[in-house]
């Protein structure tokens, strides 16, 4: 089971994933993505540097980092997920959320806290006050078991070229770009943009313009845009395109996304 809720800001998103895969690619989110494993063990894949994480562990992901989560058992896993967007952030000057953090092994009452609190956002979506003091609550956990958390691996330093190229494809993900365009604008051969392309981000060129794209169809679903019009307006060739992407990075179906 896979479900999403957001806020009528459009601020907050939450998953909850239980006994099911969530996604089957590398992927990164727009926004700052807060986790909990409640059930189960899985391999976690953050900016190449691969962790095995158990139940009882909450992880911070910053915004733009490429990742992957892979559960050891489907039929024995359950996670939620928050994915919060950097504005709210922005009101703390906080490294953990800039580098991401892991906290392994929690203690049962702070593991039990943590599910309440991520029930209380889920709960209270439409009430922003509500929403301010559960993120709080989660900041506080976070304080409290700073001692035994992990950082996680910087990012590998992009090159001037892999930056220009990433803008690039940010500005310009609903056209049609191809390796050709993108190699005259890093001034190096495609098989070489390809290699460095993929060694400073974890993925090629071309997923990390479809993922561009999702992220980009997520906002429209949720402003409840038709799900044709948003497979054309974020750059797919048509809704069945769109579909196959779309749950290949969400876990769900554009359709399963939009009845949440």
């Amino acid at each position: 089971m896979i479900s999403y809720k957001v806020d009528q800001a459009k601020s907050i998103e939450i998953k909850t994933c239980a006994n099911a895969i969530h996604t089957s690619r590398t992927h990164f989110h727009d926004e700052v993505s807060i986790g909990l494993i409640e059930k189960g063990n899985c391999r976690t894949e953050i900016n190449n540097r691969l962790f095995t994480l158990s139940s009882q562990t909450l992880l911070v992901i910053p915004s733009g980092t490429v990742h992957r989560c892979q559960p050891l058992d489907v039929k024995n896993w359950r996670f939620t997920m928050v994915y919060i967007g950097n504005s709210w952030f922005s009101k703390f000057s906080d490294d953990r959320i800039c580098s991401g953090r892991i906290y392994p092994n929690l203690k049962l009452n702070a593991f039990k806290q943590l599910i309440t609190t991520f029930q209380q956002l889920g709960d209270h979506l439409i009430n922003s006050s509500n929403e301010l003091n559960a993120l709080i609550d989660l900041m506080d956990v976070m304080d409290l078991h700073e001692h035994s958390s992990m950082k996680q691996e910087p990012e590998t330093p992009t090159s001037e070229k892999i930056t220009r190229i990433k803008h690039y494809l940010s500005k310009n993900y609903l056209s049609r770009i191809t390796l050709e365009n993108l190699s005259e604008i890093a001034s190096i051969n495609k098989y070489q943009l390809i290699r460095q392309f993929y060694l400073h981000t974890g993925l090629t060129p071309q997923k990390y313009l479809i993922n561009l794209r999702i992220n980009a169809a997520k906002k429209k679903l949720q402003n409840h845009e038709p799900i044709i019009d948003v497979a054309a307006a974020s750059g797919f060739y048509d809704q069945s395109h769109f579909d196959k992407y779309f749950k290949a990075y969400t876990g769900v179906s554009p359709m399963h996304y939009c009845s949440n």
